[in-house]
């Protein structure tokens, strides 16, 4: 089946065209243009009457299924339930491909656990009815004996497309003190002081095993052709062992110094799109903004509210910060690059996969339809 959208804005890689066209054939883009050269067409035909046509959006990292899930500490919800709420609103807010965060790292918090992560993986191959493209993210814990085992098999199962590797000692990373790691695990799970002691131990008798288990899980990685990033970066020396090793992606790296460098290098860096909308980071690190003026952020990714991408996307534009198609490539061609999905995804253009959303930009840009894989699955008036 052929569909036709006509008298849309599209969003290219590197220009916008007004009163365009793009044809759809089966799952694929065929064709695009210009007014004058629109096609004729009996099938299916959508008139966007003006409004901007974008590629689907690409979110690296998202951890909000682990709030339906867990919405309040203790308190939990059937997984497929949670994963039907969230593949409605990853589709209302323009995103055709997740990559769910799950982090591995023994029972840390709360729905983090290697029974979430393994249910997960299973949930998302036996649903079928789902809106958009869901791939799991697998976030190794380094000081997580449990966690790097688990990560092994899902590597080995090929069950994940993603992986990250982090350390939350504090000292380091996000964390810079023992302070910082206490507030925070006392305010998002309620964990008694003797608790956290007790972490801290846990993970301080693990950091030993962390070169190994880097090593190991990144030469896995290679060998299944698994895209690798890192997490919370605070040092160009930190960044500096990551190529050699496979990693292509630095996800929120902590300082202007370990963003530059993994710039430098050729990795591709990732921001937090709420840290665009807020202009400054949740934790107190590197402000999205700033690295983006600095040339040195290539991504951005919901991290925990999907609805951000979209209205960062359009607020970098807005500001002058960027063109709008150099602020649509930070959430869709290029992290579809950064983990090798790049020749099929990612920018209108003929042959890519037709994942595509309608945007019309009122108060705030509002996805009017969306497209997967040359479907049509989501309609707002």
């Amino acid at each position: 089946m052929r569909t036709l959208i006509k008298n849309a804005t599209l969003v290219l890689p590197d220009r916008l065209l007004e009163r365009g066209w793009l044809l759809i054939e089966a799952d694929k883009i065929v064709g695009l243009g210009e007014s004058n050269t629109c096609p004729t067409q009996e099938g299916p035909q959508l008139d966007a009457k003006g409004d901007f046509l974008l590629p689907g959006l690409i979110d690296l990292h998202c951890d909000a299924i682990e709030k339906l899930v867990e919405p309040r500490p203790g308190v939990q919800f059937d997984l497929h339930v949670a994963l039907h709420e969230v593949d409605r609103r990853l589709a209302g807010c323009g995103i055709t491909t997740e990559f769910h965060a799950l982090s591995l790292d023994d029972n840390e918090f709360g729905v983090r656990s290697v029974n979430f992560v393994h249910d997960f993986a299973q949930a998302i191959k036996s649903e079928h009815d789902n809106l958009v493209r869901h791939e799991v993210h697998a976030r190794l814990e380094l000081t997580s004996q449990i966690g790097f085992e688990t990560v092994s098999r899902l590597i080995a199962g090929k069950e994940v497309r993603l992986a990250s590797l982090m350390n939350h000692t504090p000292g380091q990373g996000q964390y810079t003190t023992e302070e910082l790691f206490r507030t925070y695990i006392k305010r998002t799970i309620h964990r008694s002081d003797a608790e956290i002691d007790a972490l801290l131990a846990m993970k301080k008798s693990q950091e030993a095993e962390i070169p190994r288990r880097i090593e190991s899980i990144t030469q896995q990685a290679r060998a299944a052709g698994i895209a690798l990033a890192t997490h919370d970066d605070d040092t160009a020396e930190k960044v500096e062992q990551w190529p050699a090793l496979g990693i292509t992606i630095v996800e929120f790296p902590t300082t202007m110094e370990a963003a530059r460098r993994a710039s430098e290098l050729g990795l591709a860096v990732c921001m937090g799109a709420p840290n665009v909308l807020r202009g400054k980071s949740s934790g107190g690190n590197l402000s999205a903004i700033q690295a983006i003026q600095a040339g040195v952020c290539d991504v951005l990714c919901s991290d925990y509210y999907p609805s951000a991408m979209l209205t960062a996307t359009f607020k970098l534009a807005s500001h002058q910060l960027m063109s709008l198609p150099q602020a649509v490539q930070m959430v869709s061609l290029r992290p579809a690059q950064a983990v090798g999905l790049g020749a099929e995804l990612g920018s209108l253009e003929i042959g890519k996969v037709a994942d595509l959303i309608v945007v019309r930009l009122e108060r705030h840009p509002k996805v009017r339809r969306v497209f997967v894989s040359g479907r049509e699955r989501l309609v707002h008036s």
